[in-house]
């Protein structure tokens, strides 16, 4: 039996997607589409989705249909001078966090000195 590809990157887009848009919770997102959690869930494991899905997933959370499938025309907050993959990706870990930690892991970034933009890692382009 023919087993169906897994994209984990396309499950990681969408998750970016619904962190960006503040779509934190899959049970929230998946009622404002009709349709069931577990849906969102497999989607967010990289599963397939149907192209209607997709079409409703990418207007409802402000991506391109193409960035979402493929990766292709990023979304402005990947764009130059915005936020990166992986400051994405940290604001997503840090919703999930309590306050508490928030405040504390804000507290020790501040006292570490700042990095000079020639140290800098190289941000990922779209």
């Amino acid at each position: 039996m023919h087993q169906p590809k897994i994209d984990k990157a396309r499950g990681h887009r969408l998750k970016q997607a619904m962190t960006a848009s503040g779509h934190r919770k899959a049970t929230a997102l998946a009622a404002e589409l009709s349709i069931s959690p577990a849906a969102i869930t497999k989607w967010t494991q990289g599963h397939a989705m149907s192209v209607d899905h997709a079409r409703n997933l990418a207007a409802l959370l402000n991506v391109s249909l193409d960035w979402l499938l493929i990766r292709r025309n990023g979304p402005d907050w990947l764009r130059p001078g915005q936020l990166s993959e992986l400051e994405i990706d940290l604001i997503g870990k840090l919703r999930e966090r309590p306050a508490r930690i928030t405040k504390l892991l804000i507290g020790l970034t501040t006292e570490m000195p700042k990095v000079l933009a020639s140290e800098q890692p190289k941000r990922a382009q779209p």
